[in-house]
């Protein structure tokens, strides 16, 4: 049943509107017939008159409604006309404006003005239908509710409603207006069910919506418990997103620097799109760390993030030179993504990991304790017009343990689209052969510098600098022979540009040799010609009967020609030499030391083959005789590969590459790669020109083989299962919309990984094998070299709530386990619980902490750890 209210009496004036006396009886009666007895009939004839007839004054009560009235209920409405109220019975729901009444009783009076809405009892007693206030975001669960539609005014009884990510609950609430309400005897809680599992207890508080609220003296009481911990007054933040704050520190004591504040300070959220965060460290000992980190996003622009530390550790009693330390370490780290959609021309990424040496040393990142090297790189492209396009990047590398940094500042590359000179705009018939003649342009620039980070910014860092400029212009052309051959044939122009030469001189006295180097301009130039061959022959093998449907070889077989001319001559000035006192004359390269190097000495002219197979199977399914083959592949590359140089007067033949590639079981990858030379290689690794046939009668001698293995596999409880059935989510017991906690809808972090209650266990093995077999000249005889591990990573979920996770290894060749970590987490509905232990080795530690899950209070937790610098005693050097 549903009801509508239109207007109210018309006694006193307020607005004047002018209207037609005809239109005014027309509305009137069409609105008591469709709100009988609520809507007062207006004699017409109590209408004052104006200029005519034709126009009628109407005086409308200041109390008027600014809006209709909808209101529905599922069993009966009752209406009394005289005293001027409306009685909805089981789930009746008014809405006014942007007011939402339901309730299973609601009363409208429209002499006052007011709601009230109650719940009622079934005949087991159980209550039904509390009332659900709503009011544009606001929503409220109560026990009563008494409101004031007009001056948005109201007193509701055992109120539940949600702020932010907690929930307050009041034994009265006293609703002044949009924004400002008082609670007595009230509780804030971010736990989302009705008698919640914790709560800040207090006894008045002024709360404004989407604000703040301030309350007198509270309590924290868990499971109903009064605790000791209370406060004078406390100020709670309600503002949806993020909000300024102080952050609250860890405490503890590690026994190399005593008692510690870890990770206090204050954040700051600028707007929307900007933060920072300032956090310390302090110990005991006088050991400190500042930490400074900020995020930003703009939409459909950029994000992201900087992370600066910096900090001195005391280690050591003072006055003790056995033990006393004192070093500084430091950190930065700046990561930013430009997004696709903001320029299609140009883009700008960055990705900066800078540390000091000593910065791995304190640490308490996992993912730091095996990175000794840390890679940074800042990089821009754009379009330079429609033929151009450039790259500029800045490189860095470091190695903690060596202190050796190599740094590439800047390097600029600029390549043209390709150019078809001689092709046609509209060709009729297709591109003559000539119309495939292609050529581009790439010219790269750089400055590089490799040193010790001793030497930074020192006049030694300098004159290490290597910089240089290399152009190419590769041309090209591909054409098709006999239907079945591609031919490709291409020539390559290179010249380089360096400002640093070097000049050799050797003193037959002192039997010394001294390198100058020479600044100044000097180029060189190289040009080279490639020819190549190639096709591809299918072999296709079909069996009648049983399992194998069929075999496909694939061979690719391709001859190639490169030349290289000579610039190597005496007339370029390339290549100078010197003599020793034994007469030998060395030949050397002045560019030998420069970025991009010289031309080679003397010429070539390489004759190279190559044949590559692939072998594939398809096989039947004895289950199902209509189902398509299954196609397995056998051998996915086999590769062999071997040149002849004509341009050479001895040592023409190259060695013979070999590679293969395969994978069995859909994760154990095999590999295998060996080289084979025909020539006989004397103690000191110098190749003769006899052929192993004529000394040794045998074709080749192995010069290196690598066979390598790795197997990943992952199995869960899904993995020996007929069907793949998704488990399905528990759905617990159904609650008001209003107790639906919005950081349940997230993903828990568990120990920097995401828990996933929805896979009972899962167990994921990986396993590395790597044989290297090189031939050692000077003892005649092989080197090997084996390198064996095995790693493993589970998790089970034991329960709905508690979930185990483990990973481990092991390297069979030094018969050591490598890094252990067991977790252990457990969900407490509002709260949660971990505990991360490395069991033994060099980074022995365990962490335990209860924690609440609500970002606005996880301060609130208790922690307790030891750390794995506590294993280590104390530094000395």
């Amino acid at each position: 049943m549903t009801g509508v209210v239109c207007a109210q009496n018309v006694d006193s004036v307020r607005t004047h509107v002018t209207v037609n006396k005809k239109t005014v009886k027309d509305s009137l009666a069409r609105m008591n017939k469709r709100a009988p007895g609520i809507l007062q009939a207006i004699p017409i004839d109590s209408i004052s008159r104006k200029a005519s007839d034709s126009a009628t004054l109407i005086r409308i009560s200041p109390n008027a409604l600014k809006d209709v009235v909808h209101y529905k209920a599922a069993d009966s409405i009752a209406l009394n006309v005289a005293d001027r109220q409306a009685f909805l019975y089981s789930s009746g729901e008014v809405n006014y404006q942007e007011m939402n009444l339901t309730a299973d009783a609601v009363m409208v009076d429209f002499n006052e003005q007011v709601m009230q809405a109650y719940s009622t009892t079934d005949t087991s007693g159980q209550i039904i239908g509390r009332p659900v206030f709503k009011q544009n975001t606001d929503e409220y669960l109560a026990d009563t509710i008494r409101f004031n539609y007009s001056t948005k005014k109201g007193i509701i009884h055992s109120v539940i409603t949600q702020e932010g990510d907690g929930y307050l609950h009041g034994n009265k609430v006293k609703k002044m207006n949009d924004s400002v309400m008082y609670l007595s005897s009230g509780q804030y809680t971010t736990c989302n069910y009705a008698h919640p599992h914790y709560a800040l207890n207090f006894s008045e508080s002024k709360m404004i919506v989407d604000d703040k609220m301030v309350s007198g003296p509270a309590y924290l009481s868990i499971e109903d418990v009064p605790t000791p911990l209370a406060l004078p007054f406390a100020f709670y933040p309600l503002t949806h997103g993020r909000s300024s704050g102080l952050i609250i520190p860890s405490y503890g004591w590690m026994d190399s620097r005593g008692y510690y504040l870890h990770d206090g300070g204050y954040y700051w959220a600028v707007n929307d799109h900007l933060d920072f965060s300032f956090l310390g460290d302090i110990y005991t000992n006088l050991s400190w760390q500042l930490n400074a980190k900020s995020n930003y996003y703009r939409r459909y622009k950029y994000k992201g993030n900087l992370d600066a530390r910096y900090g001195r550790t005391t280690e050591g009693l003072k006055g003790d030179p056995n033990t006393y330390n004192q070093y500084t370490d430091f950190k930065f780290t700046w990561r930013h993504q430009q997004d696709a959609k903001a320029n299609p021309y140009s883009r700008f990424s960055a990705d900066v990991n800078i540390q000091s040496r000593n910065y791995n040393r304190n640490t308490t990142n996992r993912n730091d304790y095996f990175s000794s090297t840390t890679t940074s790189s800042i990089s821009y492209s754009t379009s330079l017009g429609s033929y151009f396009n450039m790259a500029a990047t800045a490189r860095e590398s470091f190695n903690a343990q060596t202190g050796l940094m190599n740094i590439k500042l800047p390097s600029i590359t600029l390549n043209s689209t390709t150019f078809y000179p001689f092709r046609r705009q509209s060709p009729a018939g297709g591109y003559r052969w000539y119309e495939n003649i292609s050529l581009t342009y790439t010219m790269n620039a750089e400055n590089n510098v490799s040193s010790q980070d001793s030497e930074l910014f020192k006049p030694a860092f300098w004159n290490k600098m290597s910089y240089g400029i290399q152009h190419s212009v590769p041309i090209s052309s591909t054409i098709k022979v006999l239907k079945f051959f591609n031919w490709t044939n291409s020539v390559s122009l290179n010249e380089r540009w360096h400002w640093r030469t070097i000049n050799k001189s050797y003193d037959t006295a002192s039997r010394t040799l001294t390198v100058d180097t020479i600044n100044g301009f000097k180029a060189n130039h190289d040009a080279s010609f490639s020819s190549n061959l190639s096709t591809r022959i299918y072999g296709i093998f079909n069996f009648k009967k049983g399992w194998i449907s069929g075999i496909r070889h694939v061979i690719n077989p391709s001859v190639g020609f490169s030349f290289h001319p000579d610039f190597g001559r005496d007339v370029m000035g390339y290549l100078k030499r010197y003599p020793e006192e034994t007469g030998y004359v060395h030949r050397y390269s002045i560019f030998e030391q420069s970025l991009f190097g010289g031309p080679s000495d003397g010429r070539s002219g390489q004759l190279r083959m190559a044949i590559g197979n692939n072998l594939e199977m398809k096989v039947r399914s004895f289950k199902d005789t209509t189902a398509a083959p299954t196609k397995i592949t056998l051998l996915e590359s086999l590769n062999l590969s071997m040149s002849y140089d004509l341009a050479k007067d001895s040592l023409n033949w190259s060695d013979l590459a070999i590679s293969a590639r395969t994978t069995l079981f859909k994760g154990l990858v095999l590999n295998y790669s060996a080289t084979f030379s025909p020539y006989v290689i004397d103690n000191q690794g110098r190749k003769h020109n006899t052929f192993l046939w004529e000394e040794n009668k045998k074709l080749m001698r192995r010069q290196n083989s690598n066979y390598s293995a790795q197997l990943s596999y992952s199995l869960n409880n899904n993995t020996f299962k007929k069907t793949n059935n998704q488990q399905q989510p528990s759905q617990g017991q159904i609650q008001s919309p209003i107790l639906q906690s919005p950081y349940n809808d997230n993903p828990t972090i568990f120990m920097g990984n995401y828990v996933d209650f929805s896979v009972p266990w899962n167990i994921s093995i990986n396993y590395s094998l790597t044989y290297v077999n090189a031939y050692v000249a000077a003892q005649m005889n092989y080197q090997k070299n084996l390198t064996q591990t095995l790693s493993i990573s589970a998790n089970c979920t034991l329960t709905e709530n508690w979930r185990l996770s483990a990973s481990t290894g092991y390297d069979f060749v030094n018969k050591g386990i490598s890094y252990t970590s067991i977790d252990i987490y457990r969900d407490l509905h509002c709260w949660e619980m971990r505990l991360n232990w490395v069991p033994f080795g060099y980074y022995k530690s365990w962490n335990f902490i209860i924690n609440i899950k609500a970002p606005s209070m996880r301060d609130l937790k208790y922690e307790k750890r030891r750390s794995y610098l506590d294993n280590q005693g104390y530094y000395s050097y």
